[in-house]
Formats: structure tokens, C-alpha cells, sequence
């Protein structure tokens, strides 16, 4: 919990700090800068709006700007910030994950007379790619056939799968997907459709991996060319993922249609990776017999390979640019297991980012962070917090080169590819974030003097829909970038 004294304390030592009487009179540079951000949030004329914001020189420390920069606000998916600066300090930037095989029985001929273990360290890189060269190590273990089953263990994390603190009407979006200890292709499937042959006929449907997990229900149609899209695919809320889940298709999709995708999560993380598995090895040319289930690994289990993730600052990387919320959470609970023992949670790894921030001058219980990802209106920061992550990120060479490349290039690639700024967006990397009420954008920028600035902006408005508030922050970022002493 937010203990509300010592943020009123910290509030009052921080504005004695910055006092009339202490503070170094503004620059007319400075004054400009003031004006055009002013104007920027003044022009809406929002009573509501809440803006938090923040710019330093990462040059000599001096503060450009800041209007409400100790108030706690929602930072959405700028809290990511906080999830990738504790996990590359704390696990260091070539920590890698790990998937392990296991078998339990005697191997004779090529043939395992028991069941094989796939059990889960976190990974958050186990995509389909990457599954598949586990299976060609597998190839070389000396096993063709299973007469057994293969026994997915997700031990290695607790059993909850979606946090709790997200938005309770997330349903089946692929940026709600669930988190495990064992996990595969961020646990998502894309699903394919596109017209049948004839009108009347069903659409064609596709999944993306091919699997044997998801069960298709086709109640949609093909109707006439030039008539309305009106294919809906949800997955259904009545099976839970013991087995599988099921995909249901309703509606009609036009004769003359283009092919359309659906990008969904599934619902149990382990069973789907070894549903994954098994497909992989048959078309390897396995033979198994058995079927998916879910358990322990046995203490008297012998371990044949032991697959390696990609490397964490690899894994970052795809996080920020693409804000990956499944990767933050499976990263921000890998953060505790490994300070303090799996399984891994939620809880630990909190604890494990609170100690590293207090480590870098941002004391414990002046903000309150539930989950890596920021998926989430519980989390509350301030701006200034978020700077702070930012300039010890620079400052500290063990994690500069990694953090700063994981930032996305303003009109160049990850969420800051069509963020248009209205300069040469090249010179902005970033960490944006969105939500409903929420638009945040926080990172280093080049003034037109060419000296790096540090910036975070927290735009909070409950009135406004998803990134509605985006070219604000956009805009804001804008005046900074244009910032000049001379």
C-alpha cells in the first residue's frame, strides 16, 4: 500500500529542495520551453486532465522542466521502464532461462518405455522457432518412440496465470495472454479465415502454429460478394484449458473477401506448449503414443537436455519495442524466483524491483507497482520516478547499451514507428504507453542544441478512450526535442 504521509513528506522535502529561495533562475530557454509544454496541455481546456512531466540534461543533471512530477499517476506501459532496468541490473544482460527434458523408464532401441517431462523455467522466448531446435537437440538424445505420455510441469512459477490487477474485461486478446512457468509463442494463436468456395459455404479456417490444442467450432458462413464483414471469432468461456481450448467462429465473411486474422491468447500456458511439443516431434518423425497431461516432474527423473533461452537483453529488446506485456510479467516473476526461490511470483518479483529501485535513490512506498507490465490502473508512479530509472539506466554502462537499444525509434520502428513528432523523430527513443484514460511516453531525446535530454510524460484523463491522448505526448516530446540554450 501507498503510505500517504511519507508521500506527503517526500512531496514537502522535495519542493523545499526546489524553492524560491534555493532554485537557479530559469533560463529564457528554459522559459520557452515552459511556455510552448504549457501550451501544449492548456489548449485542451481539460478540468480532469492530470499531466506529470519531467525533462533533465543527462549532460550535467540540470532539470529543464517539471509540472507535477512528484504526483502518482498511472503510467500504463512506461512502467516497463522499471521492469527492464531491474531485470537487466539485477539478472545481468546475458541471464539466459531454462527448458528441461526429463524421461522417466528404461530406453531400448531407440524407444522410451515411460513418459517424457517437459518442464518450464519462464522462458518467454519459447516461440515456434525456437521449439523446434529443442526438438532437433531431442533428435540427438537417442529417442524415436514414446510408448508414454508427455507430462508438461510449470512448477517453477505459481499457478496464477492472469494477475489479478489487470482490467476485468480483458478477455481473449492476445495482450491479455496468461503468464507460465512453461509457456510457448507468448501464449497466443493466430487464427486464419478466409471465404469458402461457394456462398453457403463454410469459411476456411487456419491456426497459426498448427496444433492439436485449440478444437474449431465453424458456425460461420460465406456470404454473397459485396456484403457486409460480419465474422466474429472469440474463444468460448466455457472450457478451461485442461484439455484445450475452443475456438468459435459465428457470422459471415463476403465471397470476394480478403483473407482476415485474429490474433487470441489461450487459457492454460503448459498444456499448449506440450501440445506444441508433441506436434513438433511427430512431424520430427517421433512416435508418440500417449497423450498431454499436466504434472510434477518425479525426484527420481533423469534429465537429458536442458534447452537455453535467448539472451535477456535479446528478450528485452522484443519487450520494449513491441511492448510485450506477457514478456514483462514472465520476466518481472523470473526477477523473484531468482532473489527469492521459485516459484517464482508476482509478489517476489515486485520486491526484487522495489529493492533495486531503492538502490538508485527511489524509496520503497512512495509508489506502488503490482505487475511488470503496466497492464494494469493499480500501478501508480510519478514522472520523476520514471526519469530517475532513466538517468541511472544511462549513467550505468552494465545496463546502458542494452536498455537504451530496447527503446523504440521515433518513426523508425517498435510502438514509436508511427509516432509522428513533427521533428526528425530519429533523434527520440522511447518507451510509450496507452490505455484507456492513460498516454504516456517516456526516454532521451536530442535538443536542437544536440544535447541528451531525459524526458517522462504521464497523461492521466478517466474521459478518454485508448491512445486518445497520444499527440499530446507526442506534441510535448516535440518542444523538448526543439529545446535551445543559445
Amino acid at each position: 500500500m501507498i503510505r500517504t504521509y511519507l508521500a506527503v513528506s517526500f512531496l514537502m522535502l522535495s519542493a523545499l529542495a526546489f524553492s524560491d529561495d534555493t532554485k537557479p533562475q530559469a533560463s529564457e530557454a528554459q522559459a520557452q520551453l515552459k511556455a510552448k509544454i504549457e501550451n501544449v496541455i492548456s489548449a485542451q481546456k481539460l478540468k480532469d486532465l492530470k499531466a506529470g512531466i519531467f525533462v533533465a540534461s543527462l549532460q550535467n543533471g540540470e532539470v529543464l522542466y517539471e509540472q507535477n512530477a512528484d504526483e502518482l499517476l498511472i503510467p500504463a506501459s512506461v512502467n516497463k521502464v522499471f521492469t527492464s532496468y531491474a531485470a537487466l541490473k539485477k539478472l545481468r544482460p546475458n541471464f539466459t532461462f531454462k527448458t528441461q527434458v526429463f524421461t522417466k523408464g528404461a530406453v531400448h532401441n531407440e524407444t522410451l518405455a515411460g513418459d517424457l517431462y517437459l518442464k518450464g523455467g519462464g522462458d518467454p522466448s519459447l516461440v515456434s522457432e525456437r521449439l523446434w531446435m529443442l526438438v532437433n537437440d531431442l533428435m540427438r538424445a537417442g529417442i524415436k518412440k514414446i510408448t508414454g505420455n508427455i507430462i508438461v510441469d510449470s512448477s517453477f512459477y505459481d499457478s496464477i496465470r492472469t494477475p489479478e490487477a489487470r482490467p476485468k474485461y480483458l478477455k481473449d486478446q492476445a495482450y491479455n495472454a496468461p503468464i507460465g512457468g512453461l509457456s510457448f509463442n507468448f501464449n497466443t494463436c493466430t487464427v486464419y479465415v478466409k471465404p469458402g468456395e461457394k456462398v453457403g459455404s463454410s469459411p476456411l479456417v487456419y491456426t497459426d502454429p498448427e496444433n492439436t490444442y485449440i478444437d474449431v467450432v465453424n458456425q460461420a458462413t460465406t456470404t454473397r460478394s459485396g456484403t457486409d464483414n460480419t465474422l466474429a471469432v472469440n474463444r468460448t468461456d466455457y472450457v478451461k484449458g485442461d484439455l484445450g481450448d475452443t475456438v468459435l467462429l459465428r457470422g459471415g465473411i463476403p465471397l470476394d473477401h480478403k483473407e482476415v486474422r485474429f490474433y487470441k491468447n489461450i487459457v492454460n500456458p503448459a498444456i499448449y506448449a506440450g501440445h506444441m511439443l508433441k506436434t513438433f516431434m511427430t512431424q520430427r518423425g517421433f512416435k508418440i503414443s500417449g497423450i498431454v497431461s499436466e504434472g510434477p516432474v518425479p525426484e527420481n527423473a533423469k534429465q537429458i537436455l536442458e534447452f537455453e533461452s535467448q539472451p535477456l537483453w535479446q528478450i528485452i529488446w522484443g519487450m520494449n519495442k513491441f511492448s510485450n506485456n506477457f514478456v514483462a510479467d514472465q520476466t518481472m516473476k523470473r526477477l523473484g524466483a531468482e532473489v527469492w526461490g521459485a516459484p517464482g511470483t508476482m509478489e517476489k518479483g515486485i520486491s526484487a524491483l522495489e529493492n533495486v529501485l531503492e538502490d538508485i535513490g527511489i524509496p520503497k512506498n512512495l509508489y506502488k507497482i503490482v505487475d511488470g507490465s503496466g497492464l494494469t490502473r493499480e500501478t501508480h508512479v510519478t514522472a520523476r520516478q520514471v526519469a530517475k530509472v532513466l538517468q541511472m539506466a544511462y549513467k550505468d554502462f552494465s545496463t546502458e547499451p542494452e536498455f537504451i537499444a530496447s527503446l523504440g525509434i521515433g518513426g523508425e520502428d517498435g510502438t514509436m514507428k508511427r509516432r509522428t513528432l513533427g521533428v526528425n523523430e530519429s533523434v527520440i527513443r522511447a518507451k510509450t504507453g496507452s490505455l484507456d484514460g492513460v498516454s504516456s511516453l517516456a526516454g532521451y531525446v536530442t535538443s536542437a542544441d544536440n544535447e541528451l535530454l531525459v524526458f517522462a510524460i504521464l497523461l492521466n484523463d478517466p474521459k478518454f478512450k485508448y491512445g486518445k491522448m497520444s499527440t499530446w505526448a507526442d506534441q510535448v516530446a516535440a518542444s523538448v526535442s526543439k529545446f535551445h540554450r543559445k
